[in-house]
């Protein structure tokens, strides 16, 4: 077959074009078009409509074409047209394949929400050709722009409006961007999808025939001759151009935007280029929206819109437009309405919203034509006009939105609708700062505008609710924050711009610089989404209005954890940019400085950020913190060194005053050979995070402990209340109990509410986990130090070993606090995260308390070691484990905690007397479990024979248990009084408030009182010699003595209570562990010790003990006999010690101790001249180290012994007896 020339292949095509447009069998004769299209000769019209189906519909440019699906002809096709074909862009025409037609491959027309095809992108393509300047709305027919013959043929169908049954949407293939030399993040390039070219595509008959191509049926006889799908003419780029700009350039055509002045300049000149003409094209449709027209009515849809969604809205969630998924929007609108959009929308929109609007419509056409024809769109020419086009675009995107066109300035960026719905075009923000960010008015201008607004919509969103879903806010900035320029992408121009903000950290105006720099910064409506109830009492009243359950909780922070992982991409992107670290890290110092009041006991909370702010900048510093290697990167002495930003002068310190630290600090500036190194940015990040953790967590954990303190006295008050109403309830108070009865049950709602809301907030496991990661770096840092404070100490003044005693207080404080939170409330993460430098610090701390002024602070650690004990039966056995096999818990641990035991006598607090019996108690349970492990216990004998040291602890622990039992003996028998008086019916309602009240002390001395019992008679199992010391043993005998006659002496029924477990009260339990240690101390200077209490030792005593103990079955029977051995013993020396006393009952004075008036038997010269029993001196030493006469310090390598004396005592009692 002749070879066909490429003139006559456009004829044909043309003839194609003609039978799909014409209104018979036979097509009429085409003019050349005047509009962009193909010219083809008329004489091989008729050969060509030969291959075309017999009959064809008529059709204007705006109607839909009916789609059909293989093997179904349906009856709405009212033409009979089996063979579906289509116009590719270039003007060839193609058969399409009936089974995967283009809807197969397209969204569907009706879909309104782009996640069901692709997942979110920031700046994703609109998803279909009718995107409006609303946003992702896709509306039935709209005008296209159209490439026809005379008939004006439409080339864009829509099959929806007509199918009986729309084909199921098939997720394309994934994208992939050309290869350009420009920045991967902002070069101008589109995106190609991995599917058949449209024009090559091939026909199917009904019968499944085998598909074949165009050209191929265009000249069976000579396939070797075809046409080349990437050979395009000028003409053809003309059509392409028109189709992308939806404009037309004849009268004639309708469905495009008329543009006369590229009519002119063709007239002028014919050859003109297609950059020049789609440029024209383009600066004549702004010019003609300037003037005020709409050519493609975007207008009247807009305001369709609004006024559709205003009808979606409920009155409560006007504030909160992304309320509803938009997944589930009723988008079945009835015919010409159009359906609801994602975004308020202003009534009136501005021309420069409008001519946005065209803009992005038209960007989004090439994006759209470049996916339909990805092989040809990767080779020039079409390559080449796909990037002229979107530059071109792009430049006049640019220009509209710096309003170098005269329109109207619309409020916010007419980008920040698309942008919220991720909407954008394909890479054209990419291509927009590509486009400015070498001019930086341009960007400023351009992006400015856009940064506040999403800022605003971030504040507008996160005030009603959170349980909203991550804001689309916070994903369009971060899209933002993550683009990328210059030389190898290093540039982050976004960045860069939002440290130039003023808004960034503005200055304080106010008396309320906490909360003013949250409120009105340029991240402040970023970090401010919160729990709290204090923050959010919407968010409160709707989620826990029920109560909640542990899904909801958990639903509630994985939201918030989202969140948090989004501004930390956000933070992490902007610290990346250099220009932007500085400022950036200035702005965390700020907030540092403008809250740190929060730290405070008294603050005011109206001018300070709320507990959700703080922890959300918290939570991200924590996370930029995270990887950052202590021993390698942080300068432990960053907070001393001049230029800090942290400011640590006024702090309490762990070992220095004040001025002692100042000092300290004056004397390393001045040393020679010391040097400040240069803040990095990981030091300066570390300690950034470590100061936040002390104004943001601890704070918050703290308000939470007022809460449920607050919470639990309510209830009781209540519970008071309304126990005592048979009393009141015919009262002349009845009206105002019942008053206060409702206001009280309304407030612990909102109490009990607000418990929640915390609950949800603090005890979210990653901001846990992360708290107890972090402070194990923190833990690991004042190991280091402290081991340097205490192996130098002897170093110059001027020595960096000092560091440790210039260290705030409240840097330890603040591990023990938040440690001891999360062992009770979150065990199961300490558990799994605890690390060895947090075991090691607190042991360290223990250990070495005399670096540590403050008693309170070692206390607390104390307390922490205590509550792992506690919880063995949970989940910290392995904690636990992890304490008693480090190697300092089994050597310098338990005495590290006697001697804290004897310490904590004198703390200089007023309240000193009774705290110590609490701290006591905390080390009376830790002994008590290391007397349980072998090795604990040997650490303990062992410290027991070094002396002085475990004779002190001896005594403190007999002065406790003296006082607790006594405190306990007393209380018991003031409540058998009060319950005797209610029983007969003569109590008061002040003796049943002051019965309440010594209920509630019974309790607690019982409860010190039994463990202090407790401890003397495991001790006194294995340790014996330190119980029978001179200055010792009588104090101890004397107090068994006192216990025995309580319990078993003629007024013991005054002990005798109603439901004596109610108060922890076991009578025969205490008696059994007198006993006990009545036995394990049995020996005659024990026996000597007994008799010698004259106040309270009898026989008869000990014989009415045994009754009691055999009658209960108490103790066995040897343990009976061997229990009236001992009282039989003691009674012969105390007959002894009567008659001596009757001998030496007239000793002269100077022979008598002028404390105990007793004869001495081992008198000692005092510093101050005066003469006392060495045995009595030494007890009170052991009480107060100091001169009972003139309370000067005095230590017994002071006591000189008075020999001479002592020989005159012993001369004048030989002489007594002699005579």
């Amino acid at each position: 077959m002749s070879e066909l020339s490429q003139e006559e292949i456009r004829r044909r095509r043309l003839a194609r074009l003609a039978a799909l447009g014409g209104t018979g069998p036979s097509p009429a004769p085409i003019s050349p078009p005047v509009t962009p299209s193909a010219s083809v000769p008329s004489d091989v019209l008729n050969t060509q409509s030969t291959r075309l189906s017999p009959t064809s519909l008529p059709r204007s440019s705006t109607e839909n074409t009916p789609d059909t699906n293989t093997g179904q002809n349906y009856s709405e096709n009212k033409n009979g047209v089996s063979d579906q074909s289509k116009i590719s862009a270039d003007g060839l025409i193609v058969t399409e394949k009936t089974d995967n037609n283009l809807l197969d491959e397209m969204p569907d027309t009706k879909m309104t929400d782009l996640s069901q095809t692709r997942q979110y992108n920031s700046f994703d393509s609109m998803g279909d050709d009718t995107l409006l300047s609303c946003g992702s709305v896709r509306v039935g027919a709209l005008p296209q722009s159209t490439v026809s013959g005379s008939e004006g043929v439409s080339i864009r169908e829509d099959s929806t409006s007509r199918s009986i049954s729309p084909p199921q949407f098939v997720e394309p293939p994934p994208v992939r961007p050309r290869i350009s030399n420009a920045s991967p993040s902002c070069s101008r390039r589109s995106l190609s999808m991995e599917v058949d070219d449209v024009s090559e595509r091939n026909s199917q008959s009904e019968n499944q025939q085998e598909p074949m191509e165009v050209e191929e049926n265009d000249n069976l006889q000579s396939p070797s001759h075809t046409v080349k799908f990437t050979e395009l003419t000028e003409e053809q780029l003309r059509i392409i151009v028109g189709k992308m700009l939806q404009v037309t350039w004849s009268e004639e055509s309708s469905g495009g935007i008329f543009v006369p002045s590229v009519a002119a300049a063709l007239l002028d000149n014919p050859k003109l280029s297609i950059d020049e003409l789609a440029s024209e094209a383009l600066m004549d449709v702004m010019l003609q929206i300037v003037d005020g027209s709409d050519p493609l009515n975007h207008k009247a849809l807009v305001v369709l819109l609004m006024k559709q969604s205003m009808k979606e809205l409920s009155e409560e969630c006007v504030d909160d437009l992304f309320a509803k998924d938009p997944n589930h929007l009723d988008m079945e609108t009835e015919e010409g309405e159009c359906p609801s959009p994602l975004l308020p929308l202003p009534k009136d929109i501005t021309n420069q919203a409008l001519a946005v609007s065209y803009l992005l419509k038209f960007y989004y056409n090439v994006n759209v034509y470049e996916r339909d024809n990805p092989k040809k769109s990767s080779v020039p020419p079409l390559s080449d006009l796909i990037l002229s086009m979107q530059s071109l675009i792009v430049d006049h995107l640019v220009l509209v939105l710096r309003r170098k066109f005269d329109l109207q300035k619309s409020r916010k960026s007419p980008l920040l609708p698309y942008l919220m719905t991720g909407n954008t075009p394909t890479g054209l923000i990419p291509e927009i700062l590509l486009n400015t960010y070498e001019d930086q008015e341009a960007l400023d201008e351009v992006f400015v505008p856009l940064l506040m607004g999403i800022r605003e919509e971030m504040r507008r969103r996160v005030s009603p609710l959170v349980s909203r879903g991550e804001s689309a806010a916070i994903r369009a900035l971060r899209s933002l924050c993550e683009l990328r320029d210059g030389p190898r992408h290093s540039a982050r121009p976004i960045c860069a711009l939002i440290a130039r903000l003023p808004s960034l950290c503005p200055e304080s105006v106010t008396t309320a610089p906490g909360r003013e720099i949250a409120r009105v910064s340029f991240l402040g409506p970023f970090f401010a989404m919160s729990l709290f109830a204090e923050e959010n009492p919407l968010f409160a009243e709707r989620m826990f209005a029920t109560g909640t359950d542990q899904s909801l909780a958990f639903a509630l922070q994985r939201e918030v954890e989202a969140s948090r992982n989004t501004l930390h991409s956000i933070c992490h992107n902007i610290l990346l940019c250099p220009e932007a670290r500085e400022p950036f890290l200035m702005y965390f110092a700020a907030l540092l400085q403008r809250n740190e009041r929060r730290a405070r006991l008294l603050t005011d909370e109206r001018s300070l950020a709320g507990d959700g702010f703080m922890l959300n900048v918290c939570s991200v510093l924590q996370l930029l913190s995270v990887r950052i290697k202590l021993e390698e990167r942080v300068y432990p002495l960053y907070t001393f060194q001049p230029g800090t930003w942290l400011n640590i002068r006024d702090e309490t310190r762990l070992f220095f005053t004040n001025q002692e630290a100042q000092d300290w600090l004056d004397a390393l500036n001045n040393d020679p050979s010391h040097s400040w190194p240069e803040a990095k940015f990981q030091t300066i990040c570390w300690f950034l995070t470590l100061h936040m953790h002390h104004v943001a967590l601890i704070p918050a954990l703290h308000t939470h402990q007022r809460r449920i303190r607050a919470f639990r006295d309510l209830q009781k008050v209540i519970e008071e209340l309304m126990a005592a109403e048979p009393q009141w309830r015919n009262s002349f108070t009845a009206v105002r109990n019942r008053e206060l009865l409702r206001r009280w049950k309304r407030q612990i709602k909102r109490l009990h509410r607000s418990k929640q809301c915390a609950e949800t907030a603090l005890l979210d496991p990653e901001l846990m986990r992360r708290g107890v990661q972090f402070y194990s770096s923190v833990c690991a840092l004042l190991v280091k130090q402290l081991d340097a404070a205490r192996d130098a100490p002897d170093a110059p003044f001027s020595s960096p070993a000092h560091a440790f005693k210039a260290t705030p207080e409240w840097y330890v404080e603040d591990v023990a606090e938040f440690m001891l939170f999360a062992v009770q409330y979150v065990p199961q993460i300490v558990a799994y995260y605890i690390e060895d430098p947090i075991i090691t610090w607190l042991l360290s701390a223990i250990c070495n308390s005399h670096l540590i002024k403050n008693p309170y602070l070692v206390a607390k650690i104390v307390e922490v070691l205590f509550v792992i004990n506690l919880s063995i039966p949970m989940k910290l056995k392995n904690v636990y484990e992890k304490f008693m096999d480090h190697p300092m818990s089994q050597t310098a641990l338990p005495s590290a905690l006697m001697k804290f035991y004897t310490d904590i006598e004198t703390t200089g607090q007023s309240t000193e007397f009774y705290d110590k019996f609490t701290i006591r108690f905390h080390i009376s349970i830790i002994l008590k479990g290391m007397w349980e492990r072998p090795i604990h216990k040997q650490a303990i004998v062992k410290e027991s024979r070094s002396g002085h040291q475990f004779v002190k602890f001896i005594n403190m622990l007999m002065n406790d248990t003296t006082f607790l039992l006594d405190e306990c003996l007393t209380y018991l028998k003031r409540i058998h009084e009060a319950q005797d008086a209610e029983t007969a019916g003569t109590g008061s309602e002040s003796r049943t408030r002051t019965l309440a009240q010594d209920e509630r002390q019974c309790r607690s001395y019982l409860t010190l009182a039994r463990e202090t019992v407790d401890m003397l008679e495991y001790l006194t199992v294995e340790i014996k010699e330190p119980f029978l010391r001179a200055e010792l043993v009588e104090r101890l005998a004397t107090m068994l003595n006192f216990n025995l006659q309580q319990l078993c002496g003629p007024k013991c029924n005054n002990l005798k209570v109603r439901r004596p477990e109610k108060y922890g009260w076991e009578p025969r339990r205490l008696l059994s562990q007198l006993v006990d240690i009545y036995l394990h101390l049995d020996s005659p200077q024990f026996h000597a010790a007994l008799a010698a209490d004259e106040r309270s030792f009898r026989k008869e005593l000990f014989e009415e003990a045994a009754v009691r103990l055999a009658k209960s079955c108490i103790k066995t029977s040897t343990e009976i006999e061997r229990f009236k051995t001992l009282a039989d013993n003691a009674y012969q020396i105390a007959i002894s010690n009567q008659q001596k006393s009757e001998e030496f009952a007239d000793a002269p004075e100077e022979f008598r101790d002028p404390l105990m008036d007793t004869l001495m038997t081992d008198p000692v010269f005092l510093p101050s001249g005066k003469v006392m029993d060495r045995s009595v001196i030494l007890r009170h030493l052991l009480n107060s180290a100091t001169d009972p006469f003139n309370r000067q310090p005095l230590s017994e390598d002071q006591l000189r012994p008075a020999s001479e004396l002592k020989e005159r005592i012993i001369q004048w009692q030989r002489e007594k007896r002699s005579s």
